[in-house]
């Protein structure tokens, strides 16, 4: 519509007001200047969702839209390619892992679920305590406070037993929350990089951020999950209520893949052989774009496309893509126990109103929302029938198809801790139902939908 309008504006332009020709004339080349940028957008092969929100962007801020768009998609180096050398994938999930990612399925001789920050923290600063080799940690927030400063003497302890100590961070997450001082301290125990320094938009790539939480040690140990180095994940502070998250650990070979996680994003790719040993099994993955397509979302909409009994989820934000919408529209049709839980008092509001608005479209087909009370939903979970993922996605496009994020996928024990976890959480949470909205709600809903693919 908005350009049939300025087709219809230029036409009128030339054939009824010739003294204004050179205005027209430049009318003419930001339509056409805004066209090919449409057009140049659309090849580029992404998703319907994100092609109408590009197109909608981009024609509706002429020249400017543009502008922007050419910014944020100029190319860059690939980074984070990871290759594990001489894999055996054992069924379909692993051969597209190593597709995909470049992973492979590996064992492990024990795992922890963490239900919080608390017991987290309690973990991984033992463990970084005793290190004596190397202690690798990548954060989308590190944040000065108290659960820093421990962090800080667990790396001294870990630096004075001779381990390597290497450390990433989002310049974009971690910007106001760790400064100068901060880093300096970092510093001075090991290497630290920042991904994508906040800088003036020309020169950074700052709508791709690195939202993954690994902690690798001795490469043995590796944890995951939605927890950062931050007070509130503690629940030390409690701005939005209690901060509900949840983690995992493992340890054995599994914990080696972690490592080459961290180390292909450090020096932009690596090459390692496949691990050996370890009594179960699980899947490590990951996603880095925009060098590949998002493994996660796939393995995702496999999971509760062939789900028989039950999909539970936890996440703090949830607009997912059509495809997602209509395999979890489906199996709530076809029966599936279908049940996501989302936070009751949020941390950013228009995501909340945009989780909303996605949930109240599936309430009809009999998926079964939840408000998690006691405060802030932050956990990154999905129980489909035995199998459970775990780890730093969100269900929202961002996590989809913009940052780098990673996870685990597990069966057995630690499967079934998530699930009870989740029924606890169920236990104290809200089930949400539809209500009226003012005109105004209307509205803001139908434009961050509209822009949530860019979001």
């Amino acid at each position: 519509m908005l350009i049939a309008a300025e087709t219809a504006a230029i036409i009128f332009l030339c054939l009824y007001i010739p003294a204004v020709m050179p205005v027209t004339a430049a009318f003419a080349a930001v339509w056409l200047f805004t066209l090919i940028t449409v057009a140049a957008a659309i090849s580029r092969g992404l998703s319907p969702e994100v092609n109408c929100a590009l197109a909608l962007f981009i024609i509706a801020l002429p020249v400017a839209g543009a502008v922007i768009y050419l910014i944020a998609s100029a190319r860059q180096k690939k980074c984070g390619a990871l290759k594990i050398m001489n894999a055996n994938p054992e069924n379909g999930l692993e051969a597209a892992a190593y597709s995909i990612c470049g992973v492979c399925a590996a064992g492990y001789d024990k795992a922890e679920y963490f239900t919080c920050g608390g017991e987290y923290f309690t973990r991984l600063i033992r463990v970084i305590e005793k290190a004596k080799e190397s202690v690798y940690l990548e954060y989308f927030i590190i944040s000065r406070g108290k659960v820093f400063a421990r962090l800080l003497e667990a790396l001294n302890a870990a630096k004075s037993n001779g381990a390597e100590i290497k450390i990433i961070v989002d310049g974009v997450g971690s910007a106001f929350k760790s400064g100068r001082k901060e880093l300096k301290k970092l510093k001075k125990l090991g290497e630290v990089k920042i991904f994508h320094r906040l800088k003036p938009l020309p020169y950074s790539r700052l709508n791709f951020r690195d939202h993954r939480k690994i902690a690798v040690i001795d490469g043995y140990a590796a944890f995951t999950g939605g927890i950062n180095i931050a007070d509130e994940y503690a629940n030390i502070k409690n701005p939005y209520g209690f901060w509900k998250d949840t983690a995992v650990a493992v340890y054995g070979s599994a914990a080696k893949i972690f490592e080459g996680m961290f180390l292909s994003l450090w020096h932009g790719k690596y090459e390692m052989p496949a691990p050996e040993g370890g009594n179960e099994r699980c899947l490590p993955f990951y996603d880095c774009p925009p060098n590949r397509p998002s493994f996660a979302e796939s393995a995702f909409l496999t999971a509760i496309s062939s789900a028989s009994e039950k999909v539970h989820i936890m996440t703090p934000y949830f607009c997912v893509s059509e495809k997602l919408f209509s395999a979890l529209e489906f199996a709530a049709r076809r029966g599936v126990d279908v049940r996501i839980i989302l936070p009751h008092i949020p941390d950013k509001k228009y995501a909340f109103e945009l989780s909303k608005a996605c949930a109240e479209r599936l309430m009809p087909s009999g998926v079964k929302f939840y408000e998690y009370t006691p405060g802030f939903m932050h956990a990154k979970t999905m129980v489909c029938d035995g199998g459970a993922y775990i780890g730093s996605y969100n269900f929202d496009f961002r996590s989809m198809r913009l940052n780098c994020e990673c996870g685990l996928f597990m069966r057995g024990e630690i499967a079934e801790r998530i699930e009870r976890d989740i029924w606890e959480c169920l236990r104290v949470s809200e089930q949400m139902k539809k209500v009226k909205l003012s005109p105004f709600r209307k509205a803001l809903r139908f434009f961050l939908k509209l822009l949530a693919p860019l979001m």
